[in-house]
């Protein structure tokens, strides 16, 4: 589906659930379950690689609000889309406490 892809949840992993002493692993509940604006702070940051590379090499793109602030909330916008149009499923809920489970038990098994 458009939300549950591997590097969103590496991406999660990565930078909060690392390993048990990362912050997502110490304060789990503030990520449990991944709030939504998280995964659109991801999905930017996901889109800035894809923009450095767009040209075949790699080209170093400033990550700014002035720059990807405009990407966020639209991800953002659209993740709130989702959410109401899949209310009666609860999807984007369990792809929130998806992410935050996996991530949490990636990040308690890691040393």
């Amino acid at each position: 589906g458009i939300y549950k892809t591997e590097l969103l949840q590496q991406g999660i992993n990565g930078m909060w659930f690392l390993n048990q002493s990362d912050k997502g692993v110490i304060y789990h509940k503030y990520f449990d379950p991944i709030p939504i604006k998280t995964i659109a702070l991801m999905l930017m940051a996901i889109e800035c690689c894809v923009d450095e590379w767009s040209q075949g090499i790699k080209e170093d793109i400033k990550f700014t609000s002035a720059g990807y602030g405009a990407v966020y909330n639209h991800h953002f916008s659209s993740l709130q889309c989702f959410d109401e149009c899949m209310a009666p499923y609860t999807l984007l809920l369990k792809i929130c406490i998806n992410l935050h489970d996996t991530a949490w038990y990636v990040g308690l098994l890691s040393h």
